[in-house]
């Protein structure tokens, strides 16, 4: 509470300064050109911005509440439920809070359920004995050991998914993909379930997520508005039948798609071809893998908001704030960025425009999101720095308004988020276009695997390279755009044509 209260100081003082130096000074000459330039860039954010919202509201308010009732109204019982739960050195009460949770869940639904844990230890072992014995041993779950090789969450997924194979699964079941480090809300298994019944095409849905942060305020917030982010946007892409990811965190797939051969060569062994870096082996981001296998087989997809799972978070070492969520943004955008090119190829008749086009924003947001700051830096060094307090307030009164937005669709706000969603912005941008250019930078955090290849000094170089080059370019551009390298070469010329004329007077 009190650092809630801290906070809203903060943000008070912040916006009331900023805005107060706005209006209550003189406008600059050239106003309108910052106002113009500000004005063409945020027709283009915000509106894309908007659509999202407006699509997102039409899928939680009226879409979804129709396909759940009617999934309620026809479904039958499916066969049988698996989950494949990937634990690797878990803490002892986050390994029993994730599997109590999802005994009770497969409890609740009355369906036959098969855990396959994959686990690491004899200590996790003996913690599936004595969360099974603490939920009473129920005779529709049967709990799998799954000890994994060690060489990352690939293989184990691999492995898993074998041994619902090799069980000679029924085609009416269902194969959860779920970390070992989430812990399953009420209904989770039993409110999914029916969507599959009701709708033989759907190929998979993910869930609602939420986060149990270990950390400080600004950390749980963090955590808690990528989430409220992803909620608008899952909703928002549901409309089109298709995501943007099948969340590792927990995912439901038909299967027989989840034990095919094809499906598990590509979580096991993924892997892309790039111009510079040659073949890059996907170490992460396995369920950009999952995600792009249903996608290129035109599955159905489907985003279940009323459905919560609570992700265990807690930021890596160094476990400050910005060294660490640097590392976290490096592996989620580096995994978005090594999926979106071939997702991309796919093409607007596989994807539809909708979807094919949010893929592409992607990459247009990286340089989308930071010409405002560029062209208010250049502005203010070549024309006024009061520019600078005018696009402070602008970014304040945006993201409060995104803020609240987000709020509405997700159930909360704290004022730091205006704050975050800057950060997110800028600092993701630029992390973003450097990993654009070294796309083969990959690690684990938790199992220290690092995903470096042969000439990795050279490839390092040469991305290094091209990013100062394309950042260059980015930065030119902007200056064309509001003309002022060319006021700059006027200056330079008047000035060096007195020089010139001095010296030979």
């Amino acid at each position: 509470m009190q650092a809630s209260l801290r906070w809203w100081a903060i943000y008070c003082s912040v916006a009331i300064g900023v805005w107060y130096v706005a209006l209550s000074t003189p406008r600059p000459e050239a106003s309108g050109l910052f106002f113009t330039t500000i004005g063409i860039i945020a027709l283009w954010r915000y509106s894309w911005w908007l659509v999202h919202q407006v699509r997102s509201r039409i899928f939680l308010k009226r879409v979804f509440p129709r396909l759940r009732a009617q999934a309620e109204r026809v479904a039958t019982p499916l066969d049988h439920v698996y989950a494949v739960v990937l634990s690797y050195n878990i803490d002892e009460a986050d390994f029993v809070k994730c599997y109590a949770s999802l005994i009770d869940a497969a409890v609740e639904s009355d369906v036959p359920t098969t855990i396959v844990a994959s686990i690491t230890t004899d200590r996790d072992r003996r913690l599936l004995h004595r969360a099974y014995l603490a939920a009473g041993c129920p005779e529709k779950v049967e709990i799998i050991a799954q000890f994994q090789k060690g060489d990352g969450k690939r293989s184990a997924i691999g492995e898993g998914l074998r041994v619902v194979a090799r069980d000679c699964p029924p085609d009416r079941s269902v194969t959860i993909l779920m970390d070992g480090d989430t812990v399953l809300g009420d209904g989770a298994i039993a409110r999914v379930l029916p969507f599959f019944s009701a709708d033989p095409d759907l190929a998979a849905a993910t869930t609602n997520n939420d986060a149990i942060v270990k950390g400080t305020y600004l950390t749980r917030n963090w955590y808690v508005l990528r989430l409220a982010q992803r909620h608008t946007l899952m909703a928002s892409m549901a409309l089109s039948k298709r995501l943007l990811v099948l969340t590792g965190r927990c995912s439901f797939f038909r299967t027989d798609i989840a034990t095919s051969r094809d499906f598990i060569a590509q979580v096991e062994d993924d892997r892309i071809w790039h111009w510079r870096l040659g073949e890059i082996k996907f170490l992460t981001g396995d369920d950009k893998s999952t995600w792009f296998h249903v996608l290129r087989s035109r599955g159905k997809m489907l985003y279940v908001p009323d459905v919560v799972t609570y992700g265990l978070e807690e930021l890596p070492a160094p476990g400050r704030f910005f060294p660490a969520s640097t590392k976290l943004m490096q592996r989620w955008f580096g995994n978005m960025l090594r999926a979106n090119a071939r997702a991309v190829s796919l093409g607007t008749p596989r994807l539809g425009f909708f979807v094919w086009w949010s893929l592409l924003d992607q990459r247009v947001s990286i340089w989308s999101s930071l010409a405002g700051p560029v062209a208010t830096i250049l502005l203010a060094i070549f024309l006024s720095p009061l520019f600078i307090i005018y696009y402070l307030a602008w970014a304040i009164l945006t993201r409060t308004v995104m803020a609240l937005a987000t709020a509405t669709n997700y159930g909360r706000i704290a004022p730091v988020w205006p704050f975050l969603l800057y950060y997110n912005q800028v600092w993701g941008a630029l992390m973003k276009s450097k990993l654009l250019f070294h796309l083969d930078r990959q690690s684990w955090t938790r199992q220290s695997i690092d995903g470096a290849a042969h000439g990795q000094t050279a490839k390092a170089i040469g991305g290094t390279l091209l990013h100062a080059a394309a950042v260059s370019t980015f930065v030119i551009g902007i200056g064309v755009f509001t003309g002022q390298l060319s006021a700059a070469s006027d200056a330079a010329r008047y000035d060096l044509f007195r020089v010139n004329r001095a010296a030979n007077a």
